[in-house]
């Protein structure tokens, strides 16, 4: 029989007194309660997690114990563990992973840094950008292009679509808008589908034996042989358009805020650019020898993880650190907290990319570091993520200089992930020696 317990936690004023303190602070809130120990207590239905050890259990037992509750869009979702849905969806989501990893980038060679550079030089061409919706439309097409191949057909467009619908109100809405406003995200989200199914079924048509490889490639081979249909491998590529072109986006805006703010660093990696490429586009076989690029990729995701915030449901009765939990209970994981942990990290609020160049005396706990979640629902575009922000960064580097607009400010935005609110950039050419290009 469980225990009765309950962890400790802050009492609020009221009943919705903690609700309302974390509402006006988001992230300074889920900091607060990292004195109240490993699990904390925000309200009857929702424990917080403040231990990677804690964070490890509750994300790698995703589908057996807990579950997601909520799908991209908010919906409900089907997190019974014996749903043949959800056994497609994991079979779909293993073979997508596939697709994404380290052979398939490499494939690529200089395609997705091409794609950087047609974006930039319209950049340059402006000006001054507003740093998310310019950097959501690159890595809207990065991915896209990356999943489906070179024909993208409407699907960048469709995901802002999805993007703006999909941003929750600044005000709470009348009960009679809040039911147009799910209309027309279920109308975004189909309207998304077919498109990406249109694609598919249009390279399928079309493809040559030598075309470079796509994610949709591998999971088409899977539907021919049965093993997902064709429905559950459009779901799989429409979720992972969605959430890396929106986590990457968000990761290159604080990555260029924070090469602004730190000169030095930005000229290590702008020397590395000019030495490790010289005057070739960036490849992803080029990324091992970009250790200071890569450095920064990793501390940017460490203060600024996207994923600020995770949430599973319990799906059966449990216990975690001795406290237990109950079917329907909530347990929030936050990697902005775990990654500023002073017990694991130096001068954790600080910017400081060396501390990934060198082997720590006392390794990091693996949940330590968990920008894209973990488990066996994990983002799994964290290596395209880290790949393209790399290339990006080299790119954009070498060739241009890019700065915070003089007279702007910028906030932190959490309604859906961790968003340099108020960004602008202006961007101009960086002056080179002249010679052969």
């Amino acid at each position: 029989m469980l225990s009765t317990r309950v962890p400790p936690g802050p009492t609020g004023a009221g009943r919705h007194g903690n609700r309302r303190a974390f509402e006006r602070d988001h992230l300074g809130f889920l900091l607060e309660q990292q004195r109240y120990g490993d699990l904390v207590r925000f309200d009857d239905d929702l424990y917080l997690v403040n231990s990677p050890v804690l964070a490890e259990e509750v994300l790698k037992h995703t589908n057996t114990t807990y579950t997601i509750s909520r799908d991209l869009l908010g919906e409900p979702a089907d997190g019974s563990r014996a749903s043949e849905d959800l056994a497609l969806w994991m079979r779909a989501r293993a073979l997508t992973g596939r697709g994404l990893n380290r052979p398939s980038m490499r494939a690529v060679e200089d395609r997705l840094a091409a794609t950087v550079a047609r974006h930039a030089e319209s950049w340059h061409t402006r000006g001054r950008i507003e740093a998310i919706p310019a950097l959501e439309d690159l890595t809207a097409h990065l991915i896209a292009e990356f999943c489906l191949g070179p024909d993208t057909g409407t699907v960048p467009d469709l995901l802002a679509r999805l993007q703006d619908t999909l941003l929750p109100p600044a005000l709470p809405l009348p009960t009679r808008w809040q039911a147009l406003r799910r209309q027309r995200l279920r109308r975004a989200g189909r309207d998304l589908a077919d498109e990406v199914s249109a694609l598919m079924r249009r390279r399928r048509a079309t493809r040559q034996d030598d075309s470079p490889p796509a994610v949709a490639d591998l999971l088409d081979t899977a539907c021919e042989e049965g093993a997902i249909t064709r429905e559950g491998a459009t779901s799989v590529i429409v979720a992972n358009l969605f959430a890396a072109h929106e986590t990457t986006a968000a990761a290159l805006a604080w990555l260029l805020l924070l090469l602004d703010r730190h000169p030095p660093v930005h000229g290590r990696v702008r020397e590395e650019a000019d030495r490790e490429l010289a005057d070739r586009l960036p490849t992803a076989a080029d990324v091992p020898r970009l250790a200071v690029t890569g450095a920064v990729v990793k501390e940017t995701l460490r203060l600024y993880p996207p994923l600020w915030l995770i949430q599973r449901t319990v799906e059966e009765p449990t216990e975690l650190a001795g406290y237990p939990l109950r079917r329907g209970q909530r347990v929030g994981v936050s990697p902005f907290v775990l990654q500023r942990d002073p017990h694991h990290y130096h001068q954790p609020a600080t910017f400081d990319p060396d501390r990934w160049m060198e082997r720590p005396a006392t390794p990091l706990p693996k949940y330590a570091f968990m920008p894209f979640g973990g488990g066996p629902r994990n983002c799994l575009g964290t290596h395209f993520a880290t790949t393209a922000m790399t290339i990006t960064a080299a790119a954009l580097t070498r060739d241009y200089r890019i700065t915070q607009a003089p007279g702007t400010t910028t906030t932190f935005d959490t309604r859906t992930i961790l968003q340099p609110h108020g960004l602008t950039l202006e961007v101009a050419a960086r002056p080179r020696p002249s010679g052969p290009r």
